[in-house]
């Protein structure tokens, strides 16, 4: 269930209209909105509800009403109750309280019919807040809340609605011990409200707390108290912008600063209401502003100003026809006359109101009227009347149990009696006026004492919050000493950080730039295969890295013996390729030399690896124990890589191909380096070169050092030369493609 009408019981206070509402049909959200500012509409509104739609018991009762074409003509039994408590407090607003009973009844009997626990409670809550403010009746209004907050223990305290129940259930207790006097209770109760309040996390109700709290101490002539609640309220209410609260929140203000004589802020607050309530012509409260915005310019001593006001809130009054108000403003538009010494209008309005007198039973209004009336037989120097009217006030006045108006009776009493001579009688007066005077004072002095005291306190902490200010502005000062070494470190840390990025790129950039680069350096750049240049590079520290290994294992330092995947070295040479050239041109030549060194990258596969060894000759190297292929068999897949080759400028697929094995001797794995190495291969190939050129075919040479051939046979300058000597001596096995 939504927040929509729990806490409506508030309009005992201040206006609805600052509080946020939802209700379950849309309509009845204006209606609500409309009760501060035309209460007659609002109650018109909920009426025509009620009239022109037929309850539907047969939904669920607690279903939301929705406003569509097709349910236009029903109610559900939630809005109906909250229809009829529109129309009590509307009624209410009107001063029909009989109405306004008999519709919150209704809302009750309703509510109960269809088990509706929360439209129950706060009908009943309503009820209770109207009962009360009608008849004052403390026993039956203490009954009808104890009822509800017994039956609010039966359901969960932390929900939202049940919270604000407990929120406005707590104020009217509040508000009944301070009728009662039993202040201490009464602010018991205004505890358990801020609880519930600051629980629900709603600045309304908070802002409401603080005006009912604000206009309790203000009844109780408590100003500091009165002060700052009413400042929290006004300064939370354009905080959470609330317009309503606010315009209530300045009029209490304004009351405020007129008790306590500072007659300028009380204007600017009274004014600040006005010019909200002066929206709605038919707002109740706007005569309450303008009466005190009268009774301020009375004690500046703008009479005609305070005139001008009090006509416009009896014009305000004329159109509710309420007695009480009527007679009220007719008896201080006589007294402003009066003090303009315009005492035939005086007499005139004075008349007025004892006409309407007649037919009421208000004590303080016919003190008033007497007062006034004897004041104008003094004017008429006709004393016995005065004195007659002087003793009608006093009886009034105790009645009213107002000891303002009778001392005010009192002193005029003595003053009169002390004029017309009879000095015992004006003695016997002024006696009774002192004495009343000083049970004020004592009481103003018991006030005054708890003032003292409270400032007392406030300066204590005024005091403590000096020294608090103090090293408040220490610590600020270090902070901001703090803040802007962080300031420096963060901007250093900053700039570090930007050039250690931007060293980070340019160290990027440049090892990609250097990859690039060595890739173009190591790479052949037609073909894009390795070059000879690398070949020359890493061939000799790979044989080294060998030697030495082997060396170790030698002498006992690796367990394993190194070396024991011997590696073949095959150089093939593709005559075609040396031609290409000269016979289709440059461009030509660079895509089909381009195209056959990316088929040959497919062909070979890690971790074997092959080097565009010259223009026309290529070197392959694998792990023998790779592959298990002797060497025409290698021969063959060296030639059928060729063949397979689809070009139909490359017709030519002759190659030649030599081969040997590293370690060439087996038995002296570092007796031939690199380069000697190389030109055993270049001798291999240049043999099948020059068969190939006899028979022109496709041939290969492979040279293999017997097991036992010594270290010594190759220990020459020229390795070419010692090489046919060893063949020649039989020390190299010679293989050819044709024996």
């Amino acid at each position: 269930m939504s927040l929509r009408q729990c806490l409506l019981v508030i309009f005992l206070f201040f206006p609805l209209s600052s509080w946020a509402k939802f209700f379950s049909a849309p309509i009845l959200n204006d209606a609500y909105q409309l009760l501060d500012t035309n209460p007659e509409q609002s109650r018109t509104i909920a009426e025509q509800y009620l009239e022109q739609r037929q309850i539907s018991p047969g939904q669920d009762p607690n279903r939301i009403h929705i406003n569509n074409d097709s349910e236009r003509t029903i109610r559900t039994p939630i809005s109906t109750v909250e229809a009829f408590q529109i129309k009590a407090l509307a009624n209410k607003r009107l001063d029909r309280n009989r109405k306004s009973i008999k519709a919150i009844k209704q809302a009750i009997s309703l509510a109960k019919e269809f088990n509706l626990k929360s439209g129950y409670l706060e009908s009943k809550l309503i009820y209770a807040g109207l009962w009360w403010n009608l008849t004052q009746d403390v026993d039956e209004t203490n009954a009808i809340l104890e009822d509800i907050a017994q039956e609010l223990t039966q359901h969960d305290k932390q929900i939202a609605i049940h919270q604000k129940l407990y929120f406005a259930l707590a104020l009217i207790h509040a508000e009944v011990e301070s009728m009662q006097g039993n202040n201490s209770k009464a602010q018991q109760y205004y505890k358990q409200a801020m609880s519930h309040g600051i629980a629900l996390k709603d600045p309304s109700s908070m802002i409401f707390y603080h005006i009912s709290y604000g206009k309790y101490f203000l009844k109780n002539k408590q100003f500091d108290q009165a002060l700052t609640e009413l400042l929290s309220a006004y300064w939370q209410s354009i905080e959470a912008d609330r317009s309503g609260q606010l315009a209530t929140t300045n009029y209490l203000l304004g009351q405020l600063f007129f008790e306590r004589k500072v007659l300028d802020k009380a204007l600017e607050h009274a004014s600040q209401s006005a010019e909200f309530y002066g929206r709605y012509n038919n707002s109740k409260q706007l005569s309450n502003v303008l009466i005190l915005i009268a009774k301020i310019h009375l004690k500046q001593g703008r009479f005609n100003l305070a005139l001008v006001q009090y006509f416009n809130a009896l014009d305000q009054e004329k159109e509710k026809n309420n007695v009480n108000k009527l007679i009220s403003l007719r008896l201080d538009i006589a007294n402003t006359y009066f003090l303009l010494y315009n005492y035939a209008l005086s007499e005139h309005y004075l008349k007025q109101a004892n006409n309407l007198n007649e037919y009421v039973n208000l004590p303080k209004e016919k003190a008033n009227a007497a007062l006034l009336q004897a004041k104008l037989y003094l004017v008429q120097n006709k004393t016995e009347m005065a004195i007659e009217q002087i003793h009608s006030a006093i009886k009034y006045s105790q009645k009213d149990n107002n000891i303002l108006l009778k001392l005010q009776s009192q002193k005029l009493l003595s003053k009169t009696y002390e004029k017309m001579g009879k000095y015992q009688l004006a003695l016997k007066a002024q006696r009774e006026f002192e004495t009343l005077n000083s049970s004020i004072q004592a009481v103003q002095n018991e006030i005054n004492e708890d003032v003292f005291r409270q400032q007392k306190s406030i300066i204590e902490q005024s005091l403590h919050y000096q020294g608090l200010e103090l090293k408040l502005k220490e610590n600020n000062l270090q902070t901001r000493k703090i803040q802007k070494i962080a300031g420096f470190l963060l901007v250093l840390l900053t700039v570090i950080s930007i050039y250690a990025f931007r060293k980070q790129q340019v160290n990027r950039f440049l090892k990609k730039r250097l990859h690039l680069l060595l890739n173009k350096y190591y790479t052949h750049p037609r073909s894009g295969l390795r070059n000879f240049r690398l070949l020359t590079e890493r061939l000799p520290s790979s044989l080294q890295q060998s030697s030495s290994n082997i060396e170790q294992w030698h002498l006992g330092e690796l367990i394993n013996e190194p070396l024991s995947d011997r590696l073949r070295f095959t150089l093939f040479h593709i005559p075609m390729l040396q031609n290409l050239y000269f016979t289709h041109g440059y461009q030509e030549g660079l895509s089909i030399e381009k195209e056959f060194g990316d088929y040959l990258s497919t062909v070979v596969s890690l971790p074997s690896r092959i080097y565009h060894f010259s223009d026309a000759s290529f070197l392959y190297i694998e792990h023998k124990s790779d592959s298990t292929s002797n060497s025409q068999e290698m021969a063959e897949t060296i030639q059928e890589w060729i063949h397979r080759f689809d070009s139909k400028v490359m017709t030519d697929k002759t190659v030649n191909i030599g081969m040997v094995e590293y370690p060439f001797l087996p038995r002296a794995y570092t007796a031939i380096n690199d380069r000697e190495l190389i030109d055993i291969l270049l001798m291999a190939t240049n043999t099948a070169c020059k068969m190939s050129t006899k028979e022109s075919n496709c041939h290969w040479v492979h040279y293999r050092a017997i097991d036992n051939a010594p270290a010594a046979s190759f220990a020459s300058n020229n390795i070419q030369l010692a090489c046919e000597q060893a063949i020649n001596q039989g020390l190299i096995k010679v293989t050819t493609s044709i024996h």
